[in-house]
């Protein structure tokens, strides 16, 4: 368990004792402070003042002890030791001094003296509204109490430690199945009105390479399922655009799965004869002057090819779409779904590096335990589960207990905005903030 101490300061401007003849002038206590620390170590710290008139006689002593009384305890602090001359020239012939010696003093007859007093013990349960008193206990040469006195300095307030819980962190479940989606875009040129795909035309040998490159990290048992969706351009008959769009997207489907010896089955394709939403991306995205008429008319309810001949009316703008925005226009989107195989803690350290999105956060919770709790590299982990699953609870629920183990409360109460409540580790952290904030 974790504690957090309240330190509790007590100052007292002065109080006074009777002196042994000098009543008019009386002993004072100035600069009275008690603090309890966070390891709960007690401090009493006083000015013990003898004024002027304040006489000891030469063959006498006297001695200021605080004392804590409370709930039938007391304890006693270190003494100090005011002595005449006579009896301190005696008690060092006699070996009689007490052995601390940074507590004895000899009366300056005549002269204000200030005895700076510090003394520390640990604290107890019972010292809470116990009294701090002052003992003054005058000494004959016999070693004869022959006058005490007592005065009252204050109350201690010892509170009781703030108990905060442990930080606790949630075992992510693992992932039984890790299945992942792969999205990309495929700009494959065709011949005009053309649906076969010609390896070598324009940039098909590049745009080709790119889906190539992505199937070949695969085993074909790994991908679950493939998803195209084709768009065609605004450009030329809607119906004929609808034939182009389907056409182009089942072609690259065919070249798929001869390439790559994948199931027919697996493939879906669809497809969008003419693409109006990436048209009107990209007019708004534009400086051309006709701007506000072309968006005007993309927006409109009118059959697509009524839009086509509006846009027409604007020559110089209808080429510049030609040329710059028909074939981006024209594309296909893909999704392959495939299955990343476990990874194990050691196994998993290494990856996170390349690609944390192949390991579930299972494996990036044991890689973190692997490394070491609360070393740099553990932290790290814990970072890279949360922004890679970003709205999964576990993985906000860990990142709030990294946070408040470095002690960011900002970022631990926003993770927890985002963790589940309702587990054991999510109350816990909860209720640790909560103390956390009060005791600010």
């Amino acid at each position: 368990m974790r504690n957090i101490f309240i330190i509790t300061l007590f100052f007292l401007s002065f109080v006074t004792l009777r002196g042994q003849s000098s009543s008019d002038n009386p002993v004072r206590v100035e600069n009275l402070s008690v603090q309890l620390s966070d390891d709960r170590i007690l401090s009493v710290d006083m000015d013990i003042i003898l004024p002027e008139n304040f006489k000891v006689s030469s063959n006498r002593m006297v001695t200021f002890t605080p004392i804590i009384k409370g709930n039938d305890n007391q304890n006693v602090l270190p003494s100090v030791h005011v002595y005449g001359r006579k009896r301190q020239i005696i008690s060092e012939r006699n070996n009689l001094l007490p052995d601390d010696s940074e507590q004895l003093f000899r009366r300056a007859s005549g002269e204000e003296q200030v005895i700076a007093y510090t003394a520390s013990l640990p604290s107890e349960d019972w010292m809470d509204k116990a009294e701090l008193v002052l003992e003054q206990d005058f000494c004959g040469c016999g070693n004869q109490s022959e006058e005490i006195d007592f005065l009252a300095l204050t109350h201690i307030d010892v509170p009781q430690p703030v108990v905060l819980p442990n930080i606790l962190y949630r075992a992510p479940e693992p992932e039984p199945v890790k299945r992942r989606i792969l999205k990309g875009q495929a700009y494959i040129d065709f011949p005009i009105n053309q649906i076969v795909i010609y390896p070598d035309y324009m940039r098909n040998s590049i745009e080709l390479a790119k889906i190539d490159s992505t199937l070949k990290g695969f085993a074909p048992s790994d991908v679950q399922s493939i998803k195209l969706h084709g768009f065609a351009s605004p450009e030329g008959v809607y119906k004929h655009n609808v034939y182009l769009a389907d056409g182009r997207t089942k072609a690259l489907k065919e070249y798929i799965i001869k390439k790559f010896n994948l199931p027919e089955k697996i493939i879906q394709t669809n497809s969008t004869p003419e693409n109006w939403e990436g048209f009107i991306r990209l007019a708004e995205n534009s400086q051309l002057p006709q701007k506000a008429r072309i968006l005007e008319i993309a927006k409109s309810d009118v059959e697509p090819d009524v839009k086509e001949t509006e846009l027409k009316r604007m020559p110089e703008a209808f080429r510049y779409m030609t040329r710059n925005w028909f074939p981006v226009l024209r594309h296909t989107n893909y999704e392959i779904e495939y299955i990343v195989r476990d990874y194990a803690a050691q196994e998993a350290r290494d990856i996170v590096k390349k690609d944390p999105s192949q390991l579930s956060l299972r494996e990036m919770f044991d890689a973190a335990l692997l490394s070491g709790k609360g070393s740099d590299e553990y932290y790290r982990l814990i970072d890279t589960a949360v922004k890679t699953y970003p709205d999964n609870p576990d993985a906000n629920l860990n990142a709030a207990a990294a946070a408040l183990e470095r002690g960011d409360l900002e970022s631990a109460e926003k993770y927890m905005e985002k963790a589940d409540l309702s587990t054991p580790e999510g109350k816990n952290n909860m209720e640790y903030i909560k103390i956390l904030k009060e005791k600010q």
